[in-house]
């Protein structure tokens, strides 16, 4: 296991630069995931640079509860060498800010509030509060406030959003991310290219699942890991608790998308909720993130197309309801045979039509990042055929369009142990590139990619019949999505 800190490095120069300004108070807003690995970014920051700071950390308990803890860890900063009192508390949160900027007046002082979202579910008026003393004394100070959250659409709602108090006073703000693919390579050093995107394709780049993983061990065992691990068990339910105040009938909606089914009517049906009230449950799934809403990449207004899908976005959430929670009870039972088994069958296909298909998806924008495309596309995405229109279920796993310049690229992903051949290939350019629904009066340059785990085979390449293409394995996919 690994406790080395990895690829945050934009996070700490926006935090190196927040420090710096000279005058008067800075707020930074930070929220993300539970996992993601918000308070260790702070913790890091804070020990490479030795700042002064109070760190404190909210929990699910009452206002006054708060305050007295708040108060508390002021006090401990400014008296190091005096024993507190376990009754001691300000009187008010406004006392408590109040000696934050008088203690800050004349020196840098970093306080976290970490899971601040907690502290407002607990004080309603806090986020009011906040923003009188801000706007009247802590502005004035030289303190740097940072306010974390794991509840993102609550961060957006009560501090970000226009309506929020407090909008408008933060100085800047991260929606942390997991980490890139990329530092794979830093977790799993000794591990394959296909093996690095197994994993990816279990958890993505959550910092606390990686780290719990043996850098030593084989793809099996740290599979068989992930099956067992207390963490991975527990997690989705926490994550969905913490964001919803009945979670039963979002399970039913995330059981049934994780199980394949993407349409509205489907997933409504398999999770025996009515269609209507299962829009208003996958509206709420969107916002907080754990579910979006795709559309062939082709559209450009999303909103009005009726051939959505929904996809769960998060890679640990569909591996644990793919995975974990139909083997659930044999599982902690310490019964692995069986869902073992079920993981090695299943899992390739799996990571294949996830986390494969994202990565080539990146590497496509990758390239027009570093204008190693050919063009910009307006977007990239995937295709799919409407039904009214074409009964042969027309799939395509890449494309990116720019409509403007009449520029179209088509991708297959391949992540089986057969490399692509010729078929794979005339099957693209012969078959579906004519069927894609874009517009035929204009004339289209159209250029092809190949994604391939186990490569290609020689007439394949023949097969393009000097087709624009380009064709990549996995040893290049991984170093370019490196760069």
């Amino acid at each position: 296991m690994t406790n080395q800190f990895f690829g945050r490095s934009r996070e700490l120069e926006k935090l190196d630069r927040l420090f710096a300004r000279q005058h008067g108070g800075q707020m930074f807003v930070l929220y993300g995931r539970r996992r993601v690995g918000k308070t260790e970014l702070i913790n890091h920051w804070l020990r490479l640079r030795n700042h002064n700071h109070i760190f404190w950390t909210a929990d699910r308990t009452s206002g006054t509860s708060l305050l007295r803890s708040f108060s508390q860890k002021i006090y401990a900063f400014e008296n190091p060498d005096v024993e507190i009192t376990q009754e001691f508390t300000y009187q008010t949160w406004e006392l408590a800010f109040a000696q934050l900027a008088s203690m800050a007046k004349q020196r840098r002082i970093v306080v976290v509030m970490d899971e601040f979202t907690y502290a407002i579910e607990s004080e309603k008026a806090l986020t009011s509060i906040l923003q009188r003393m801000w706007d009247h004394h802590l502005k004035q100070s030289r303190v740097v406030l940072i306010l974390t959250g794991s509840h993102a659409g609550m961060i957006e709602r009560e501090i970000l959003a226009y309506r929020s108090p407090l909008y408008g006073r933060a100085t800047d703000s991260a929606h942390l991310q997991p980490l890139p693919f990329r530092t794979m390579s830093q977790f799993l050093p000794n591990y394959s290219d296909e093996d690095r995107i197994t994993i990816y394709g279990c958890v993505g780049g959550i910092p606390l699942y990686l780290e719990g993983l043996e850098p030593a061990a084989s793809l099996d065992e740290n599979l068989s890991l992930l099956l067992t691990r207390n963490v991975m068990l527990d997690d989705a339910g926490s994550l969905l608790r913490d964001q919803l105040s009945e979670p039963r009938n979002y399970v039913a909606i995330v059981e049934s998308i994780a199980a394949g089914f993407t349409r509205i009517s489907d997933i409504a049906k398999m999770s025996g909720l009515e269609e209507g009230s299962t829009s208003k449950y996958m509206g709420v799934l969107q916002k907080l993130g754990i579910v979006e809403r795709q559309v062939p990449a082709t559209i450009s207004r999303p909103s009005q197309s009726k051939q959505g899908r929904y996809r769960i976005t998060d890679p640990y959430l569909r591996f644990y309801f793919r995975f974990i929670a139909p083997q659930r009870a044999l599982i902690e039972s310490g019964r692995l045979a069986q869902p073992l088994a079920n993981l090695k069958q299943h899992l390739p296909s799996f990571v294949g039509k996830n986390a494969f298909e994202e990565l080539c998806r990146e590497w496509v924008l990758n390239q027009a990042d570093a204008g190693k495309l050919g063009f910009i596309p307006r977007r990239v995405g995937s295709y799919w055929g409407r039904k009214s229109v074409d009964r042969s279920g027309l799939e395509i796993d890449v494309l990116a369009i720019n409509e403007d310049e009449h520029e179209l690229l088509l991708g297959e992903c391949k992540f089986t142990q057969e490399p692509i051949n010729a078929r794979i290939v005339r099957a693209l350019i012969e078959d579906k590139s004519p069927k894609v629904d874009v517009d035929r009066t204009k004339a289209w340059r159209t250029r092809y990619v190949f994604f391939s785990r186990a490569g290609f085979t020689p007439d394949a390449k023949a097969a393009v019949k000097g087709e624009s293409c380009e064709w990549v394995d996995l040893a290049r996919l991984d170093r370019e999505l490196m760069d």
